[in-house]
């Protein structure tokens, strides 16, 4: 590579041409190794409960699963009842935040964040009581095999 660089320096147009053949083939797709591809398709462990927690979600706030699963922002209940979602699934499930994020077609830093906002809400008792009621319905699916 030194003399690629050397002749570049002070070679003509063929020399330039020749370092940069190298970086292209470098740069060729066809030469990248294949890397792991994920699927945006979740197991059906994971499908179930994420249908099983955007249900129970869906009816607590009142809005409709259609709403919850879209990939824009809504209205502010319909947002704050998506990170509820994300939240659930993360804590009760033991799900990775990057997963999390795959599953709500979000990113894992907007789980995150959902996560985040969720639990500093928790002081307020009533959303506490709340969000302790949905996790228990959760859990109690969880065991009565609605996986």
């Amino acid at each position: 590579m030194e003399l690629d660089f050397l002749r570049v320096r002070d070679g003509g147009p063929e020399a330039r041409s020749l370092v940069f053949a190298g970086l292209a083939s470098r740069a060729d797709p066809a030469r990248r190794r294949p890397g792991r591809r994920r699927s945006a398709v979740p197991p059906p462990k994971r499908k179930a409960e994420l249908e099983l927690t955007l249900a129970t979600v869906a009816r607590a706030w009142n809005v409709s699963l259609r709403e919850l699963e879209a990939p824009t922002r809504r209205r502010a209940p319909v947002a704050e009842a998506r990170q509820v979602a994300m939240y659930l699934t993360h804590v009760i499930f033991g799900i990775s935040l990057s997963e999390v994020g795959r599953l709500y077609g979000r990113d894992r830093t907007t789980a995150g964040h959902a996560c985040q906002r969720i639990e500093d809400r928790r002081d307020d008792p009533a959303f506490d009581r709340l969000l302790d009621a949905l996790a228990l319905t959760l859990e109690s699916g969880e065991r009565s095999g609605c996986r």
